[in-house]
């Protein structure tokens, strides 16, 4: 290799490669250079801004630190140094803490920056907030805000229409300030969300007026009605004594809830707003005792001019009764305990009192990002149909589809998905789960069910934007008290992905952005952007007997401490002897702690008994037997119970305690693999996010957390194992159920989606997904008790005797017998009942197994007469698509 020829060839072998070495680093810098660029330019495209800058935040936080701002819990008022102490330090206002030295920079910044001002503009709100003189009204006579802009959106945004109301002060008991409209302030959404209930339509911004003085002032609420006949629906927040039209006056009768008045050729029907608690025994109650409330007034009759018309009354009181007893006053003893209030946009309060110690902290709600207006991100169905235009404002078909609570109504509907797609991670279009065809037949379902309900007809509303001033037979119907969701959810060839979910009640087209945010922070369960599919868990979430099979499943992993499961799971152990186990005799109930527990209608233990001719389930060779198979057909309260009591027992039922914390049952160990439980104490609470982390900020699509009673040291008695066994006492949303009911089908653990997966972002990471249904044991060890709990939910459908199979007779056979599910009847409150049905179907809609799930809430029916009735007609339907995707 010493030759010159060589040493020469070694030379240029060397500059080729370190010049090859050097092209393609600088390729692959260029590269990312231009990948990062192209980013540069997505993101000038579609920047975020802040509508409340963290300026404000950051300036309110060390006024708060610093003592130049703190809460007055006498009031409660928040109070901060005046903006004249920075002339003359005389002036300095004595703190609780006493007077202190605060930064005269940071006063400055509060007097004189935009950012100050905004914050002393919602301290200003907040103050007023506790007493308060408002009103509102349905006058626009069409689709546009006050300046003539379209009104696009299918909400009413802040600001489009200003109210025409004035305030003055008839009588005061001191000296009054004139009566002005307080810019950006409205009532608490929390406090006043029952008017919020009442899905008024397109009606105007609230007025509220301040400073209020005193709640013996008499004020005059007054506006000019324009000339016409069409009706006006007024809300108002007063205490009325009466009302003025022209030279004619009218008393009202504080005593009366509901009144209607005529004068001056008008009709004006009166209607107090309260919450309906059932504490009190009517609205006036619930005002005697200081409760928010209003009144909501009617005013129907020709008007050939226009008319002046006024309100007469007291503002009203409105501090909320648990906010009374932890800050205490004059005259009230005050209660340990603890507190949040939020009483304007941004500014809410912790306090908590112990024995005579108040500490309230003060918090900046954090800036609220929105989207520029301009180009907004791509966003379509899976069959490649456009949800958004170009603006990022949904299409018609999302409302057609019953999709603004998953999409959201725009970029101000913060927290939704439409309002975060410019902080979407990846530079690609975004295409939802979500296939048309299954969503039209899912929601002309859940629409037909409660439309039926109601006596509405089967369809309770056409799509879109609402006129205004409807006649009563145009009105949006009444939707009632019921609840219902319906949802089906891939669980084979793109396992988790949703793929129809339609909800009741109905987003309403028209409702104003104050009642969208009321309902969502003061009465979530009734708000039409909840979410019921996912979010919004309460008593009326409770999932019966489809969450039996849970307790089963827990039963295969409580195989590792209870030798004899296997064969009580398949069966194999005579029924005489499990009952005696479990404590039963004579094939009678269970008694838990003196309480009984008996099987629906009061029937014993025998009543789950079956041959398995007639179940379809494992045959032990012992004749007529019950076990995990025969349970699920019979929904077997006591077997559930009984193998609940024997695995998780001895963890519960000791020395009551208040303090939070884990019990360990295997119940719950066994629940939290397949889908996330609530942990006991936490502020910060698990939940799935359905984005998969691709959008950061649609915060709206977080799934609820499933809620497991007993794993809560402080409700651990062996009654509330026992009564979780069967689903009550428990919290589930049904998307949670169908992911639950999908995972059996699977035999893997899946977890929810509405957006498919995208090229460029590596997703969050879902705990468990993919993973064995049962932690821990062979998947062939386990495969005998997974295929008899099928076999269970087949039989359910198909065996004489199975709790959905009456109304399922109905299909033809090649369909039936491809459904596996479970019904469940869970009861709430007043006598009446969630009723679900669960479960999936094979080989349906071009895919391996779609997993379902529907809940039916408020009725005096069961799972299988209510949705049981609902799901054998959609799932017809689904399975005549046939097999194309």
């Amino acid at each position: 290799m010493s030759h010159p020829l060589f040493r020469g060839l070694k030379r240029s072998v060397t500059a080729v490669t370190v010049g090859a070495v050097t092209i393609a680093g600088f390729l692959w810098l260029s590269g990312g250079l231009i990948g990062e660029l192209a980013a540069s330019r997505a993101w000038i495209k579609q920047p975020d801004f802040t509508e409340t800058s963290r300026s404000n935040e950051e300036l309110f936080e060390q006024g708060v630190a610093t003592g130049l701002i703190w809460l007055d819990a006498a009031g409660p008022v928040i109070r901060s140094q005046p903006c004249e102490a920075l002339y003359d330090a005389s002036l300095t206002v004595p703190t609780p803490q006493g007077t202190k030295e605060f930064s005269r920079t940071l006063l400055d910044r509060l007097c004189n920056l935009p950012a100050g001002a905004q914050i002393r503009s919602e301290m200003l709100a907040w103050n007023n907030s506790f007493l308060i003189a408002g009103a509102r009204d349905d006058r626009a006579p069409d689709r546009r805000c006050a300046d003539g802009t379209p009104l696009t959106l299918p909400v009413v945004p802040a600001g489009c229409r200003p109210a025409s109301w004035t305030a003055r002060v008839a009588q005061t008991t001191d000296l009054a300030a004139p009566l002005n409209v307080m810019p950006n302030a409205v009532p608490p959404p929390r406090d006043f969300a029952d008017f919020a209930k009442r899905r008024g339509n397109q009606l105007s911004d609230w007025a509220l007026f301040g400073p209020l003085r005193a709640p013996e002032d008499r004020l005059v609420l007054s506006t000019r009605l324009p000339a016409g006949n069409r009706r006006v629906t007024v809300d108002m927040i007063l205490e009325p004594a009466r009302i003025v039209v022209g030279n004619e006056r009218v008393n009202l009768d504080p005593k009366r809830d509901e009144q209607t008045v005529r004068l001056a050729g008008l009709a004006i029907a009166a209607e107090r707003v309260c919450s309906d608690s059932d504490e009190f025994a009517s609205c006036t109650e619930e005002a005697q005792q200081g409760l928010p409330h209003g009144w909501r007034f009617t005013i129907t009759g020709a008007r050939r001019r226009d008319v002046e018309i006024g309100f007469e009354g007291q503002p009203v009181r409105a501090v909320p009764p648990r906010a009374r007893e932890i800050l205490g006053g004059s005259g009230i003893q005050s209660e340990d305990g603890k507190v949040k209030l939020w009483r304007s946009s941004h500014i809410e309060a912790d306090c908590e009192r112990a024995k005579t110690k108040l500490v309230c902290e003060l918090g900046w709600r954090g800036a609220v990002t929105q989207r520029r207006s301009g180009a907004a991100r791509a966003l379509y169905f899976s069959d490649g149909t456009p949800a958004l235009d170009n603006s990022g404002i949904p299409l018609p078909i999302v409302d057609e589809l019953g999709l603004t609570a998953m999409i959201g109504y725009g970029a101000g509907d913060v927290g939704s998905l439409s309002a975060a797609l410019g902080r979407a991670r990846t530079r690609e279009n975004l295409t939802l789960t979500i296939e048309p065809r299954l969503q039209k037949l899912v929601q002309e379902a859940v629409y037909g069910h409660m439309g039926e309900r109601l006596g509405r007809g089967k369809r309770p509303r056409k799509p879109g934007p609402l006129p205004v001033n409807l006649t009563p037979e145009q009105e949006p119907p009444d939707q009632g008290d019921g609840r219902a969701v319906v949802l089906l959810m891939d669980a084979g060839d793109e396992p988790g992905s949703l793929l129809a979910l339609a909800s009741w009640p109905d987003f309403v087209p028209g409702m104003h952005s104050w009642d969208i945010q009321a309902l969502s922070t003061g009465r979530d369960s009734d708000s039409p952007l909840a979410g019921h599919g996912w979010r919004a868990g309460d008593v009326h979430t409770m999932p019966g007997s489809t969450f039996k099979l849970v307790t089963g499943l827990a039963s295969i992993l409580g195989i590792r401490e209870q030798p004899r499961f296997p064969d009580m799971i398949l069966g194999r152990t005579p029924p005489g002897s499990q009952a005696q186990i479990f404590g039963i005799g004579g094939g009678g109930g269970l008694n838990v702690d003196g309480v009984g527990i008996a099987n629906y209608g009061g029937a014993g233990f025998n009543y789950g008994i079956l041959s398995p001719a007639q179940s379809g389930c494992p045959d032990a060779g012992r004749g007529a037997q019950i076990g995990f198979c025969e349970a699920l057909i019979k929904s077997s309260n006591l077997w559930f119970a009984g193998m609940a009591l024997t695995m998780d027992g001895r963890k519960v039922g000791g020395k009551p305690t208040t303090v939070p914390g884990r019990t360990g049952t295997i119940l719950a160990e066994l629940t939290e693999h397949l889908y996330p439980i609530t942990q006991p104490g936490a502020l910060a609470q698990p939940g799935v996010d359905l984005t998969r982390g691709i959008v950061p900020g649609a915060q709206r699509l977080t799934g609820e957390a499933l809620d497991l009673a007993v794993e809560d040291k402080r409700n651990a008695r062996r009654i509330d194992l026992a009564t979780n066994s069967y689903g009550q006492g428990v919290r589930a949303t049904p998307i949670a159920m169908a992911s639950i009911y999908g995972s059996v089908g699977a035999r893997k653990v899946i977890r929810p989606r509405v957006l498919k997966p995208v090229s460029d972002v590596a997703e969050t990471p879902q705990p468990n997904e993919g993973k064995p249904v049962i932690p821990g044991m062979d998947p062939r060890q386990a495969e005998p008790f997974l295929d008899g709990a099928q076999r269970g939910l087949h039989g359910v459908v198909n065996s004489p005797g199975g709790t959905a199979a009456g109304v399922m007779a109905s299909l033809p056979p090649d369909i039936r017998k491809r459904i596996f599910g479970k019904t469940g009847t869970a009861d709430t409150t007043d006598g009446m009942n969630s009723a679900w049905f669960t479960g999936w179907m094979d080989n349906v809609a071009g895919r391996k197994r779609v997993a379902f799930s529907c809940l039916v809430s408020h009725t005096r029916e069961t799972g299988g007469r209510a949705c049981g009735r609902l799901m054998a007609g959609l799932l017809g339907k689904v399975a005549a698509l046939g097999d194309k995707k």
